[in-house]
């Protein structure tokens, strides 16, 4: 059941329409390894009379030792099953016995809160933190977000902002250079870096999107990527300068990709939630303001070989206690 690229762009394909985020489409996942050190692109799937498994992740080795780990790309991964139970279950028992074959030692899965892709999971599951999602099937956006993000919105066009839809050079050059530095500038940990291979390749693709404002001057302040695929939207990654933050770009970035994403008949426009598990989280608060449907985004894993896993986590936690709470702890 391990297929090549264009077999699993076939599968995903063949997915319900609402099933086909973005973030399991094989170029993200292929795209998003290319960020990564010593990391395969795996796409274990199968189609048999309309029943589907479909499981794209990242491969990679267990370091100092024999073992490997599977884990899910940047946002969210995990299988994505569809049809009758007996098909689904005697594809788990594959997975599992390919996973032991290949030394796999253990498993880090992030599930996505609208593809609820947690349900025929068969590992340890845990609810991480809140998410936020806008209804893009309703007539008004504006009066389903907060007072405080519609004030901001009216702010941002009052400053004449122009808003573009491009991925030439030049914008993606801005994004990436706007990115990078809000990214220092948080001291934000590694894996909110990436690198400009990893831009050019991901908005090279027709689902993913480059939204950006610019002022009256044709500076651009602030930028955002988008992924609109089937009937689900999602905003992936964004930065903004001072200039933009004082204007209210982000707000009024979301709200115009919303609405694209309503005239394109896409159900939903995915936020995600905060930076951490806590419900204060500045990030989560700025998107509760779009909208009150929420929903609770869950990690799981599964220890294919868990007698090594323990004695190897044992160890590593005498120099490294802080790494405790980690199931990939040795990365």
């Amino acid at each position: 059941m391990i297929v090549s690229t264009e077999q699993a762009l076939h599968i995903f394909n063949k997915l319900p329409v609402e099933m086909q985020s973005f973030y399991f489409h094989p170029e993200y996942v292929i795209n998003d390894a290319c960020n990564k050190k010593d990391i395969q692109t795996i796409f274990f799937a199968k189609e048999d009379n309309g029943n589907i498994y479909y499981h794209a992740f990242h491969f990679g080795k267990v370091p100092n030792t024999t073992f490997f780990d599977v884990q899910s790309p940047y946002g969210y991964g995990g299988p994505l099953c569809f049809g009758d139970k007996l098909f689904i279950d005697g594809c788990i028992e594959e997975y599992k016995k390919w996973c032991l074959d290949q030394s796999v030692l253990v498993e880090f899965i992030r599930f996505h809160p609208l593809m609820k892709n947690e349900i025929n999971y068969y590992g340890q599951i845990t609810k991480n933190r809140q998410t936020v999602y806008i209804d893009t099937t309703k007539q008004n956006l504006l009066c389903e977000f907060s007072t405080r993000v519609r004030t901001a919105i009216r702010k941002a066009q009052k400053s004449n902002l122009k808003i573009t839809f491009s991925k030439s050079r030049t914008y993606i050059q801005q994004f990436i250079d706007m990115y990078t530095e809000l990214m220092i500038k948080k001291k934000s940990t590694e894996d909110y870096f990436f690198n400009d291979k990893y831009f050019v390749q991901l908005l090279q693709n027709e689902l993913v999107y480059l939204v950006s404002a610019e002022n009256e001057m044709g500076q651009v302040i602030g930028a955002s990527i988008f992924f609109a695929s089937g009937q689900i939207a999602e905003y992936h990654l964004s930065a903004s300068n001072e200039e933009g933050r004082k204007k209210n770009v982000a707000n009024l970035l979301i709200y115009e990709f919303a609405e694209y994403a309503k005239r394109c008949n896409i159900q939903a426009l995915y936020l995600g939630g905060g930076t951490d598990s806590s419900d204060e989280n500045p990030l989560l608060f700025f998107k509760r303001g779009f909208s009150k449907k929420e929903l609770p985004f869950q990690i799981g894993s599964y220890e294919h070989n868990h007698r090594i896993y323990d004695e190897l986590k044992s160890v590593y936690l005498k120099e490294n206690p802080q790494k405790k709470q980690f199931i990939l702890f040795y990365r």
